[in-house]
């Protein structure tokens, strides 16, 4: 790879990129695109979604890319074997000439070059000077979401970016690619508030809301699917792992949960933690309540006994 000074690492990748960076996260892409909605006046969406992104990435393509990027014939060398490592499916290995290894640990770094130069870049330079209005984009891996001031010029990027992708061998999802209109609407007006003016990005649905102080505000809160997926994934553990001490089943779930407040604990979305906390007490005591030891014991005294720090 080519050598860098720490103040120029950061030119590899557009600003607009967040994933598998250091020093950037998730959050910095969703505090980034609600500033955008805040103080810019975006307000027309289109949510990207590539199909089968890390399997179809096509190979050609990534080495021309990779030409301009590494010079060290060994890294290459050994890039070029990870390519050509192939699929194993049900004990067969198949030969491909395209996507990422699957858990290599280079796929991450491999897919976010690709996306550089047939996205970010284009973008930034061949697409944005020709619209009208502020736009924005934000990526994290293959999870994209662009932004505009004008509405025809969000229509016109759509209609474009289709064909973009298809000269690298991507495609976009036909029914997940959406344009979202994400102009705030108030209840009971002349354009009642309709699921239309919500999307997803990065496990956390974007909507728009009023703060406490009456100001109408962009709330990010956990997406519907992500919440039932972790509340799925605790009560599998409940069940297989029933037979555990009280005091380590507390321990494991008090490290779930403080995980899931982690990612999903930003600004605006207290109420579904509070509720997600909630519901997974009630799943731990329901199961361990099939134990007999805690079937009748008061949610005020079990809630009280959940309370105390773990070990």
């Amino acid at each position: 790879m080519r050598a860098h000074d720490p103040a120029k690492r950061a030119t590899d990748f557009l600003s607009c990129s967040y994933g598998f960076r250091p020093g950037r996260s998730a959050h910095d892409a969703l505090h980034a695109l609600r500033n955008g909605f805040m103080e810019q006046g975006l307000r027309w969406v289109v949510d990207v979604d590539i199909s089968k992104y890390f399997d179809t990435i096509d190979h050609a393509h990534l080495r021309r890319f990779l030409d301009q990027r590494v010079t060290d014939g060994i890294v290459r060398r050994m890039i070029d074997k990870w390519l050509k490592a192939g699929v194993l499916e049900k004990g067969v290995l198949r030969r491909t000439t395209g996507g990422t290894p699957q858990g290599g640990v280079i796929s991450p770094l491999l897919a976010n070059i690709y996306l550089h130069y047939v996205l970010d870049e284009w973008f930034e330079q061949v697409a944005r000077p020709r619209l009208k209005g502020r736009c924005q984009l934000a990526r994290y891996a293959d999870d994209a979401v662009i932004a505009f001031e004008d509405h025809l010029s969000g229509k016109r990027l759509l209609n474009v970016l289709d064909k973009r992708l298809g000269r690298y061998g991507l495609q976009l999802h036909p029914t997940k690619t959406r344009f979202v209109d994400f102009r705030f609407k108030r209840p009971g007006g002349r354009h009642p508030a309709t699921a239309g003016t919500t999307f997803n990005f990065l496990g956390f649905t974007h909507v728009w809301g009023q703060s406490r102080k009456g100001k109408n505000v962009v709330r990010q809160i956990t997406a519907k699917d992500r919440y039932a997926r972790a509340l799925a994934s605790v009560t599998e553990w409940c069940r297989l792992n029933l037979h555990r001490p009280f005091r380590a089943q507390h321990a494991h779930l008090s490290r779930v949960i403080r995980g899931h407040c982690a990612y999903y604990g930003i600004s605006g979305n207290g109420r579904r933690i509070r509720w997600y906390h909630h519901q997974i007490t009630r799943i731990w005591k329901k199961w361990l309540a099939r134990r007999g030891r805690h079937s009748n014991l008061p949610w005020s005294r079990f809630r009280a006994t959940v309370m105390r720090p773990s070990p």
